[in-house]
């Protein structure tokens, strides 16, 4: 049977149409942004407990072969007790902050593994905010501490974690340029393994 010419590049226009759907299909399912559970960062020296929650948005796009973009954020949570002597003060305390970081890259589905990603994080897109309202101290060094004085102080630490948070947030965020065995259930939560760890993640509602 012979084809004409039209009915020819027809047929591979429709070829073509089911491989980019069935490319497309590999990511977009989990497609969107996802909030995962607070997990405790072990790396960041001085802290007596830090925590951070990652979030993860994905956003493919109209080319398959390069994946989509991805943007990582986090909310960290700090404290950490001090000695008096750190700041001439006499009293021991403890100083609570929080903080939020992010970074940008792309991913794609790794070869022949449909659940599997690698996201490439742009190292220059990071950035670490502290949020000078989001610094409290412990109510004895409050005690009669001039708002100048306070000033200095929350300034002064903001300088320092900023420092400490930054360096441990970029480990926790590159833990994620291969993200395994990525499963979405029921549309609205996602699990998947990260640097051999478990992880699960709730899908955010649009606004």
């Amino acid at each position: 049977m012979k084809l004409s010419t039209a009915s020819f590049f027809g047929a591979l226009a429709v070829l073509g149409a089911l491989i980019s759907v069935s490319s497309c299909s590999r990511t977009d399912h989990f497609a969107g942004e996802w909030i995962g559970t607070p997990t405790r960062i072990m790396g960041i020296p001085g802290a007596s407990d830090a925590t951070s929650t990652v979030s993860i948005d994905f956003a493919p796009t109209s080319d398959v072969r390069h994946g989509g973009n991805v943007f990582l954020s986090a909310t960290i949570d700090v404290s950490q007790a001090v000695t008096g002597a750190e700041f001439s003060l006499d009293s021991p305390y403890q100083v609570d902050l929080a903080a939020t970081a992010s970074i940008r890259g792309h991913y794609v589905a790794e070869d022949g593994a449909d659940d599997d990603i690698l996201l490439h994080l742009d190292p220059s897109t990071m950035l670490v905010n502290i949020d000078p309202a989001g610094v409290t101290f412990s109510e004895n060094i409050l005690t009669g501490l001039q708002r100048p004085s306070l000033d200095s102080l929350t300034n002064r630490t903001i300088d320092a974690w900023r420092v400490l948070i930054t360096a441990a947030i970029r480990d926790e965020f590159y833990k994620y340029q291969k993200i395994e065995d990525i499963k979405v259930h029921h549309s609205d939560m996602m699990s998947c393994e990260v640097g051999d760890r478990d992880c699960t993640f709730r899908r955010v509602a649009p606004n």
